[in-house]
């Protein structure tokens, strides 16, 4: 394989003909300031062979804090193609006419929450009920009552995961023999190593 990224694509359009329910899922995990490792199912927006792993984060939240200050990585497993990918790297900033391109993919309340995070308490901030959170967006929803009314959040920050290295994962369920290989990337491409799965 000269590139895992796009034997990632193509596994995901696999897993999308086959009607995998978390083709557009994958797990971000970073750690706290004290070393707690913490582990968030996110929307991975896209898969691009140049700029890397698509991802939208509110500057509010604590995992864009924890992007800023230390390491992360990346996970995905579709079950329906037996496939799961580890990848490690750096984040890039992306451009902001391709963030405001998901934004406008973004249903009407996901847009008002993004605001939410805003005008009422950040992302993972305690609150006094479900009802509360309730209450805000009916107030947004009032100030924007249609998706294409709601500009976009300006503590909305969207970036590519840049790998470095990717670990990748073909499971043999039979026998549990599965095929595992390490791939690193260096300024002349990316070089693979066979590990014990």
């Amino acid at each position: 394989m000269s590139d895992p990224i796009l034997a990632i694509q193509e596994a995901r359009e696999q897993a999308r003909e086959l009607g995998d329910p978390y083709v557009d899922v994958c797990f971000l995990a970073t750690a706290s300031a004290a070393g707690q490792p913490e582990v968030r199912a996110i929307s991975l927006r896209d898969i691009d062979i140049a700029k890397g792993f698509a991802l939208l984060i509110s500057e509010l939240s604590p995992k864009w804090q924890q992007l800023t200050t230390g390491s992360c990585s990346l996970h995905m497993l579709w079950t329906t193609v037996r496939r799961q990918y580890r990848v490690y790297g750096r984040f890039e900033p992306m451009e902001p006419e391709r963030l405001q391109h998901y934004w406008d993919r973004k249903v009407h309340a996901s847009r008002l929450l993004e605001h939410y995070y805003e005008t009422f308490h950040p992302q993972s901030h305690p609150i006094a009920s479900y009802d509360t959170l309730l209450e805000g967006i009916d107030a947004l929803r009032q100030r924007y009552p249609h998706a294409e009314t709601v500009p976009l959040a300006a503590a909305l920050r969207g970036v590519y995961l840049y790998p470095t290295a990717i670990d990748v994962w073909h499971g043999s369920p039979a026998d549990r023999l599965h095929d595992r290989h390490l791939y690193t990337r260096s300024e002349t491409g990316w070089s693979s190593q066979s590990l014990v799965p």
